[in-house]
């Protein structure tokens, strides 16, 4: 999260702006390498009769582009102790996949992973580019960002990833230890779990309503600086981090609208893909034969979609 001071004022944003575009740049560059690469594996694998290497290599170009820097987070973090987090948890969960030989599926929840925080940034990015132009004319800046800038995806994960971890680890343990399971059946079992639990569509449809929201606010001339400003704004009414120009009395009453909005389509996203991931959960773990995966990718991937669908509404506000 950049923190912005009113000194050095059109320097330091400009030089900033341009940082940001650069990131931006690249990101689409590794997510669209990603796309092309993940495409071409997927054809391969099966529609073709070409050697398995080849559609091997074809994903793990696919899932380094995108997922290298996350699962470098990931590792980072856990030696800074913030273990349970988006970028574990999409990490483990693609790796779980991997490791059932999944490939598909392990790259599809990191590709779906990266796209999600790229239109993100890029809502974000109009509504600060914006609020740069209005600092750069006002020469001196009365909004500053709030210094708590945890958001709703890093205090769900916190309780999310450990429970989706601990309810594996007992999928792999309790069956071989106490009613005689095969270990093989019920690791692979307990890792299919890792990859059901995986809330890719709620990581990307989250943020998703609020950059629709966010985007919304921007197009009336109404400005905001992080998620966690409608977060507040919906919670306690606090306007923080959102500039208001002059002579739009409406302006703030827009962002509550826009801000309850997000929060109501963000819950229905979460309920919604809690329900299907629990009801696919249960089938994985007490169904006679092993769970077809396509299920547990529509309970990611497909859901996903859904939920994505549904957060556009955030950019409809009367």
């Amino acid at each position: 999260m950049e923190h912005e001071h009113t000194h050095n004022h059109s320097h330091d944003h400009s030089h900033n702006h341009e940082n940001f575009e650069a990131v931006k740049r690249e990101e689409l560059t590794k997510i669209i390498i990603s796309a092309v690469f993940f495409a071409a594996g997927y054809i391969i694998g099966e529609f073709t009769s070409l050697p398995a290497f080849m559609h091997l290599i074809c994903f793990g170009v696919s899932y380094i582009a995108v997922g290298f820097g996350v699962v470098r987070n990931a590792i980072e973090d856990i030696f800074e102790g913030k273990i349970f987090n988006e970028c574990f948890m999409i990490s483990i969960a693609s790796l779980g996949a991997f490791a059932i030989k999944e490939f598909d599926e392990g790259c599809a929840v990191m590709l779906l992973y990266a796209v999600g925080e790229y239109i993100h940034g890029l809502a974000l990015s109009k509504s600060k580019k914006q609020i740069r132009e209005i600092e750069h004319n006002d020469h001196g800046e009365h909004v500053h960002e709030s210094g708590d800038t945890e958001s709703f995806i890093a205090h769900f994960a916190k309780i999310y990833t450990p429970v989706i971890c601990a309810i594996s680890l007992l999928v792999i343990v309790i069956p071989p230890l106490f009613m005689g399971g095969e270990w093989k059946e019920w690791i692979y079992r307990g890792l299919s779990v890792l990859v059901i639990g995986c809330p890719c569509a709620i990581v990307i449809s989250v943020p998703l309503s609020f950059s629709c929201a966010i985007d919304a606010c921007t197009r009336k001339g109404i400005y905001i600086y992080h998620t966690n400003a409608l977060e507040k704004l919906h919670k306690n009414g606090s306007g923080e981090g959102i500039i208001v120009p002059d002579g739009n009395e409406h302006g703030l009453a827009f962002a509550k609208k826009a801000a309850s909005k997000a929060v109501i389509i963000s819950r229905e996203n979460i309920i919604l893909a809690l329900t299907v991931k629990a009801v696919v959960l249960v089938l994985a773990v007490f169904m006679e034969k092993e769970l077809p995966m396509w299920l547990a990718a529509f309970s990611d991937v497909g859901i996903a979609g859904l939920a994505i669908l549904n957060s556009l509404r955030s950019l409809r506000i009367k």
